[in-house]
């Protein structure tokens, strides 16, 4: 059963009619409008006039209405939505004050009912027909139109005409309903029961409890199922099953899950049954093969544990030990409190329960024992003898006469054990419920256990807590979503392989080489025997309800499990799931909607356009309406893939083509025909082709430009580069003219240095040999003779033209030597500027003296009459003065 209360669908609460189309989306008459669900979202569509709507009926692709002085049909439009068209004024007669009840066809003909016309409408044409009685319902029997009377009786109707088929010999009371099931029409009244029409009469049928059942409980509605299965709406009671073979009836009710009590409309649409209540709108699947027990009224709380037991079903649960049979749920007296687990051993039934441990006989507790809370017995390998885990540690029992007689057990107290599991009947492990476990040997000669090694900490568990089972003949421990395996060899733990697909799966039950597997960080059971038979499960109501670490399942049969949940149990039919897995093919899915950022796009295209604009979120309404709560995976194109619930939503995908592939999902079984939608995301506008030509325009502009402006650059390197090298020919010509000159004042220098140290010498020379003729003149030489000698050699020294070689050289190496020293020293004399040039080539004052043809004292003095016209100081040099500044 699946509840939809007026809050989740957002509308009225009556349902006054239901209908469905061929894809299996569900339509609701309702008291604010049209309700719309496609299995995934609720929609409501008002009527133009706002006024309640009494009945629907799904015909092709059209949904006809029905409501006070007004009945037409809804379309569906390019974007989804519906669009109403009335009918109404195809009516030539006068129809105030009349509200359209029922609607039904016959072929493509559709007829509307109020209480005092029939109204058809065919070929666009409408006419009415009023009969001269009240009519109560309306329905079809072997192709034919029939009336219920408020006297009565039942009418045909044929062409134009009211034909009575009944009289009112064996019924009298108003005919609300008609139905036809097994070959025969029934007929439903208020408080009378269901007659079946035969022969021209009306004859009561069905069992007395039936008629017992709607006397008091009122009918109001039909649904034909199969020929096994009738089910009864009700005005008092809920929903009634009943089988016509066998007069079997199952009442479902406001306390074992309806919404409400009133049925004001039932339709059924593949496996479901869809109930319109006063109350609501209710879904439920008679043979799925996930069933519920449910208790809403809060009494049964948190199921731990369920036994079959003496052809009763117990379930401990939070609040203590429920009994529940055919007439309901009934406490078991003096069970109050937290019940963990129920221990069968032989005939007789113990209940592990937060008190201590209990043993259970004709639903009378009595207690075994209360030291301590119990969480479960274990039966000790190839004994009779059982193991209490508890909340202080173990305690061991040994069965005798249908019950427990406690054996002391040495050092096994102290710390809580949750659960045992035995290597054999001498070793165990023990794991605590909340953290570690420990492995030790049990003595029974001693009754004692020994050798006890604790895992509190291991640095390959992360959390506290860790569960211990017996898979594939292993040992196997469960920790923080990872599974281990004991290595006998080493004594340690070490990854369990076999089990690395089941990451994050904890172990809830085995049963032989069977296991059930729940996703501890999602959703989903897995049924495996590690073979070829495997099964995923996933159903909403098991993961809404389940008890988070604490789900069990139970084995019923060998199809019939059992699970735990919060406020019931669930009943799994494991044979009819593979059935279903192997033989049911999945609706494929509809589109139901397709909107971007801002807008709303026709569903109706073969490829959707969207533009690039509104691609920041693009939603897709996906739905499934004939599957029931059915999840769904899509692959696109670009790579992406995953699950969703419904809406699927991309966001920020580039510009191109994309395929989209949907499949359904139930139970983790994926359906064979996928939803294959296109579309098209457009190219920006500065990727529009205009651009693009634009862009290839700029480029070979850019080109060219680039071509030009380098063509340009090299040009003007090119040019550069001649200029360089031109202006490197030119230094190189320069310096080799330079060093040219260089070298010819280099040459000029010496030859200047030559020349004027041979004047010295020469002038030296003379200067002697005169010295020696005023010897020559003292030691009684020819006078004269001596004196025209010296004359001679005065001339040869004091010559003018021997300094003006020497100046033109000198000029030649030191250009501008004299016109600098003239300019920043005008009263220097020519003998100043002679002394001057041959400091400059730094000769020696006894190398001037015989060039300016006086003594070395004379050439002192000059020179310190030279500084002094010089203006420098004592401690300067002369000679460097002038080969530094000039």
């Amino acid at each position: 059963m699946t509840n939809y209360s007026s809050n989740m669908y957002n509308a009225a609460s009556q349902n006054w009619g239901l209908s469905s189309d061929v894809d299996g989306v569900l339509y609701a008459a309702n008291n604010e409008g049209l309700l719309r669900f496609d299995g995934q979202r609720w929609e409501v569509f008002t009527l133009p006039n706002q006024t309640i709507v009494r009945s629907v009926y799904c015909l092709g692709n059209r949904i006809y209405t029905g409501s006070y002085e007004e009945f037409g049909y809804w379309t569906k439009t390019r974007l989804g939505d519906l669009r109403y068209t009335s009918l109404t004024h195809l009516i030539d007669t006068t129809f105030q004050n009349e509200e359209f009840w029922q609607i039904t066809s016959v072929g493509n003909t559709v007829y509307f009912r109020s209480f005092g016309k029939i109204y058809r409408y065919e070929e666009n044409t409408i006419k009415a027909f009023q009969p001269d009685f009240i009519i109560t319902t309306m329905g079809l029997y072997q192709n034919q139109l029939y009336l219920g009377s408020n006297d009565g009786k039942v009418y045909s109707f044929n062409k134009e005409n009211f034909s009575a088929v009944t009289d009112n010999t064996h019924n009298n009371s108003s005919i609300i309903e008609l139905a036809s099931t097994n070959g025969q029409l029934l007929a439903g009244t208020r408080r009378k029961g269901i007659f079946s029409f035969e022969d021209g009469y009306l004859n009561a049928w069905g069992s007395p409890a039936l008629n017992q059942f709607l006397a008091t409980n009122e009918l109001n509605k039909i649904q034909p199922i199969s020929e096994d299965l009738l089910v009864i709406g009700t005005v008092k009671g809920g929903i009634l099953y009943y089988n016509p073979k066998t007069q079997n009836l199952k009442n479902h009710f406001r306390q074992n899950g309806l919404q409400n009590n009133t049925v004001l409309s039932l339709h059924k649409a593949g496996d479901k049954i869809w109930i319109g209540l006063d109350n609501g709108i209710d879904a439920v699947i008679p043979d799925a093969p996930i069933q519920y027990f449910l208790d809403n009224s809060g009494q049964l709380g948190a199921v731990y544990d369920i036994v079959f037991f003496n052809n009763n079903y117990y379930v401990g649960s939070n609040t203590g030990v429920h009994k529940i049979t055919d007439d309901g749920l009934f406490f078991i007296p003096g069970s109050q409190g937290q019940v963990w687990s129920f221990t069968t051993i032989g005939e007789e039934l113990f209940v592990n329960h937060n008190l201590g441990l209990f043993q259970l006989d004709k639903d009378t507790l009595s207690l075994v024992s209360g030291v301590s809370g119990s969480y479960n017995l274990t039966q000790i390998p190839q004994t009779n003898t059982y193991l209490n885990s508890t909340y202080n540690g173990l305690r061991q029992y040994e069965f005798v006469n249908n019950t427990l007689i406690n054996e002391p057990l040495f050092e096994a107290g102290g710390a809580p054990v949750e659960h045992v599991i035995f290597e054999d009947k001498n070793h165990l492990w023990a794991a605590h419920p909340y953290k570690g476990f420990y492995f030790a040997d049990l003595d029974l000669s001693e009754t004692k256990l020994t050798n006890k090694q604790q895992y509190t900490k291991h640095p390959q568990l992360n959390a506290y807590k860790t569960t211990i089972h017996h898979i594939a003949g292993e040992t196997a421990f469960y920790n923080a979503g990872n599974w281990y395996r004991y290595n006998r060899i080493s004594k340690d733990l070490e990854a369990f392989e076999d089990l690395k697909d089941y990451t994050l799966y904890a172990l809830l039950s085995q049963q032989e080489d069977a296991y059930w597997f729940k996703n501890r960080n999602d959703n989903g059971l897995i049924y495996t025997n590690f073979n070829k038979d495997s099964l995923f499960i996933y159903e909403p109501v098991l993961e809404s309800r389940s008890i988070k670490n604490y789900e069990n399942i139970i084995k019923r049969n060998d199809s019939l499990y059992l699970i735990t949940l919060n406020e019931g149990f669930g009943q799994l039919n494991l044979a009819q799931l593979n059935k279903d897995n192997h033989n049911g093919k999945l609706q494929q899915p509809l589109l139901s909607r397709l909107s971007t950022a801002s807008k709303r796009l026709d569903i109706s295209a073969s490829i959707y356009e969207i533009s690039f604009k509104e691609s920041s979120k693009i939603n897709f309404d996906i739905a499934a309406p004939a599957l029931h709560k059915p999840n769904f995976y899509y692959i696109l194109s670009n790579g992406s893939e995953g699950h969703f619930d419904g809406n699927l939503s991309f966001q920020n995908l580039q510009a191109g083509s994309y395929k989209l592939q949907i499949w359904p999902l139930i139970n983790g079984t994926r359906g064979n025909t996928p939803l294959v939608l296109q579309f098209i995301i457009s190219r920006p506008w500065y990727l529009s082709n205009l651009m693009i030509v634009i862009y290839i325009l700029l480029l070979f502009g850019i080109i060219f430009l680039i071509a030009w402006i380098n063509k340009k650059k090299l040009n003007k390197h090119r040019k550069e580069l001649e200029q360089r090298l031109i202006k490197e020919q030119e230094h190189k010509n320069q310096l080799a003219e330079r060093n040219n000159l260089l070298e010819e004042i280099n040459t000029k220098r010496k030859e200047l240095a030559n020349t004027t140290y041979m004047a010295a010498k020469r002038n030296s020379s003379l200067i002697d040999i005169k010295n020696q003729l005023d010897d020559v003149k003292d030691k009684g030489g020819n006078p004269k003779k001596v004196a025209s000698i010296q004359n001679k050699i005065n001339h040869i020294i004091d010559a003018k033209d021997n300094w003006k070689v020497f100046e033109t050289t000198f000029k030649e190496i030191n250009n501008d030597f004299f016109q600098k020293l003239l300019a920043n020293h005008p009263d220097l004399s020519s003998k100043d500027l002679k002394l001057c040039a041959y400091l400059k080539m730094n000769l020696s004052t006894k190398e001037i003296a015989p060039l300016m043809a006086i003594s070395v004292r004379g050439v002192e003095i000059h020179r310190y009459r030279l500084r002094k016209k010089l203006d420098l100081s004592s401690g300067k040099n002369l000679s460097k003065y002038l080969i530094k500044n000039y």
